[in-house]
């Protein structure tokens, strides 16, 4: 069996999805109806995106997402099969320029972070450092991360409180016990 049509028979209309819903019949029957009009569609749609898309995998996610356009505007869906084709190739083509959108917006993403990462280098770590995110260790997990925000990041302890979700006086308070821990940590780690 070939990967299409694989792909087809495992693809099921977005109306399956809904099939346990309360519906009326009548809207079972239109159910089935759609199904019946798009299934000849799976398999071409995927061949579609499988020409067009890279990596391929991204094929059946195409696929499906035309699908459920489909669904979407169902009502419009036209009677002749010729014209129902081209229809759901408009539509896959639409959904393939948001493809190729979205993987240029990730690609440059990814370029940018690439590049920022060149340029940060990377610094001898002097034994005191060391020493310090050893302590740093020790300490129970909240502490760790309000020490972090406030020294690593630089931000104040009342908005490391915000970024921790606790009141400021709350963080003034965690924050000078857990400087004296890691303090405690420290020399008993240097000693």
């Amino acid at each position: 069996m070939t990967a299409a049509r694989a792909a087809g028979s495992e693809l099921t209309s977005p109306a399956n999805q809904f099939a346990n819903d309360e519906t009326s019949d009548s809207a079972k029957v239109g159910d089935r109806a759609f199904e019946e009009a798009v299934a000849p569609l799976v398999p071409l749609l995927l061949r579609y995106f499988a020409r067009r898309v890279t990596p391929t995998d991204d094929a059946a996610d195409c696929t499906s997402e035309t699908l459920a356009a489909l669904w979407k505007h169902r009502s419009r869906l036209p009677a002749v099969d010729d014209e129902r084709r081209a229809w759901a190739y408009g539509i896959a083509r639409k959904v393939l320029s948001n493809h190729h959108r979205g993987r240029a917006r990730r690609d440059r993403a990814d370029e940018a972070l690439r590049a920022a990462a060149a340029v940060t280098s990377v610094e001898a770590v002097p034994d005191e450092a060391f020493i310090a995110a050893e302590a740093l260790k020790l300490l129970p997990a909240r502490d760790q991360e309000l020490v972090r925000l406030v020294v690593w990041e630089e931000l104040s302890i009342a908005a490391a409180g915000r970024v921790m979700g606790v009141n400021p006086g709350t963080a003034r308070t965690r924050y000078a016990r857990a400087l004296g821990k890691l303090r405690l940590a420290y020399r008993a780690i240097d000693s």
